[in-house]
Parts: structure tokens; C-alpha cells; sequence
């Protein structure tokens, strides 16, 4: 087929292609809006306290046990493919934190895609993590958790910490996390079958979205092209079936390549970020208390 005939068909392609990204950017905010309303009658178990922040211009939300008076802190960042996820849709997992982490876990409502594209949440999780530091908490007593987005989230704090000279927190747990958003792992075709979660297409949209005109290769945007070199310990915890399986095992050999410490936790047949199913599955909540276990260990009480 001639040039000339190849080019309408790549202009038409490009225009499907820009109504498929604008498509689900609404689809995004209509989501967004339903889950909102369905977490908002939410309840706080009892012997919880919920401090309600505005850090940045952003709510946030510090709970703890009301019986603990511990000294130690968890950032926790939420997923959602950097488009879904509140503080309501992930408050019972970082309750589940808190209880058997023994501190108290701060959540930020991040800036979210396609309204506020990179660099918008990360300046958000960011911040978050500076006001921790600003009242006082000292870094040995400070770790960080996230979950698919939020995982990459937390790994890309962790880069701009040590390039900013600052010191890292003490541990990183991460939860099925998305670090390459040119969603070139070799998972994203071999377990395409078995996910029934996520998929490349639904993905690669997602990556656009949140990236906007930054190019998904970059460091900024894919955290496990950057710099892993003088990282905090890391716990990896992914699927075998999942398709960000190979995400997590690049990002634990790139660590340990570098001489860091990282350690991966690979569970067979679970859906991804299955520890937000930890009230009603044995696999979740053992998935949980291991990785608090790896938070407590690193950190000072």
C-alpha cells in the first residue's frame, strides 16, 4: 500500500484514538463520582481516630488506634491507574495498616488525571510526606506504602528524595506497583489471560492520561527507568498472574543490582492489589501483616 494511501488511515486512526482517550476521561470523572458516593457513608470502627488535614490545599486524613500511643508513621498512597481512588476507597486497607503496623498512617487525596496530569499528584504526595517531616517526625520513625499507582508514586518520592539530599524514610512496602507506564513488561502479553483486573489497552490509556504531553519513558513517569541506586529497603508484594508482574520483579533485580535492598513476595493466583480484600480474604490479610511485619522491622518505634 502507497504513502498516500497510508496517510488518511493513520489520520483516522489518530482521531479514533483521540475520542478513545477522551472517552474514557469521562468515564474517569463519572467513576470517580459514583465511587465517592458509594464510600461516603463509610464508617470508622470504633476504637479508630480519624484526624481530618488539608495539607497543600488537599484533604488528607491521619488515622491511628485510639489505644496506641506510637511514635511511628506510614505514608500510604492510594492506586487507581492515577485517574480513580479516594480516601474512602482505600481507608479500610490503611486502617488495616495501622493496626498492625502500630502507627499512624496518613492518606492524601492526591490530584488526579485526566483534570491534573503529572506532575499535579506527585506534587500532592510529595507535600504530603514534607508535612510529615515538618511536624517533627523524624525519618527512622517515618515508612511509606502504595498500591499499583501509588507504588509508583512512592518509588518515584523515594528518587526525588535522594536527588534533593534528603533522607529516605525507613522502609517501603509496595503493592502490586506500576512503574513502567510504556507497559513494556513481558507480563502485560504472557498474563493478559489470567488478569482479570487489568489489560495494556486499558493501560497504555490510563499512562496517556496521566503523562500528557511528558514521555512515558521518562524517569518523571516511569520510576523504574530512573535512578535506583541509595533507596530505602523495599518489600515488593504482585501476583504471579497478574499483568504487572514483570514491573515488580524488574524493579526488585534493578534494586538489588544497584546494592540495595529489595525483596519481592510473589502469591499465585490473586487479583491484583488483593490486599484490598482484607477483611474477607485469608490471603489478603497474611499479604498485610507480612508486609507490616517488613515495616515495623525497618523502623524505629
Amino acid at each position: 500500500m502507497s504513502n498516500e494511501m497510508l496517510w488518511p488511515l493513520a489520520v483516522m486512526q489518530q482521531g479514533v484514538d483521540l475520542f478513545n482517550r477522551q472517552l474514557l476521561a469521562s468515564q474517569c470523572r463519572l467513576l470517580r463520582d459514583y465511587l465517592n458516593e458509594l464510600n461516603a457513608s463509610s464508617r470508622i470502627p470504633h476504637d479508630v481516630d480519624c484526624l481530618e488535614l488539608e495539607i497543600g490545599g488537599r484533604q488528607a486524613e491521619l488515622l491511628s488506634l485510639k489505644a496506641s500511643h506510637t511514635q511511628r508513621y506510614l505514608l500510604y498512597l492510594h492506586g487507581g491507574g492515577f485517574a480513580l481512588g479516594s480516601l474512602d476507597t482505600h481507608r479500610e486497607l490503611a486502617i488495616a495498616f495501622a493496626r498492625h503496623t502500630d502507627a499512624r498512617v496518613l492518606v492524601i487525596d492526591y490530584r488526579l488525571a485526566p483534570d491534573y496530569p503529572w506532575p499535579n499528584g506527585f506534587e500532592d504526595v510529595q507535600a504530603a510526606y514534607e508535612w510529615l517531616i515538618e511536624q517533627g517526625v523524624d525519618a527512622s520513625r517515618l515508612t511509606l506504602a502504595g498500591d499499583s499507582a501509588g507504588g509508583g508514586l512512592a518509588l518515584s518520592l523515594m528518587q526525588t528524595l535522594r536527588q534533593q539530599h534528603k533522607q529516605q524514610p525507613a522502609a517501603c512496602v509496595l503493592l502490586s506497583p506500576w512503574v513502567d507506564l510504556t507497559c513494556s513488561g513481558t507480563s502485560m502479553e504472557l498474563n493478559a489471560a489470567t488478569d482479570p483486573v487489568l489489560n495494556k489497552v486499558q493501560m497504555n490509556a490510563f499512562a496517556e492520561l496521566y503523562a500528557g504531553k511528558k514521555s512515558l519513558d521518562s524517569p518523571d513517569i516511569s520510576p523504574l527507568f530512573g535512578d535506583l541506586e541509595g533507596l530505602a529497603p523495599v518489600s515488593v508484594q504482585v501476583s504471579l498472574q497478574e499483568v504487572l508482574l514483570d514491573d515488580a520483579r524488574r524493579l526488585v533485580k534493578g534494586i538489588q543490582n544497584v546494592g540495595g535492598q529489595a525483596e519481592i513476595k510473589e502469591m499465585a493466583w490473586m487479583p491484583h492489589v488483593w490486599q484490598l480484600l482484607y477483611r474477607y480474604l485469608p490471603q489478603a490479610a497474611a499479604s498485610v501483616r507480612q508486609a507490616s511485619r517488613f515495616l515495623k522491622v525497618n523502623s524505629q518505634s
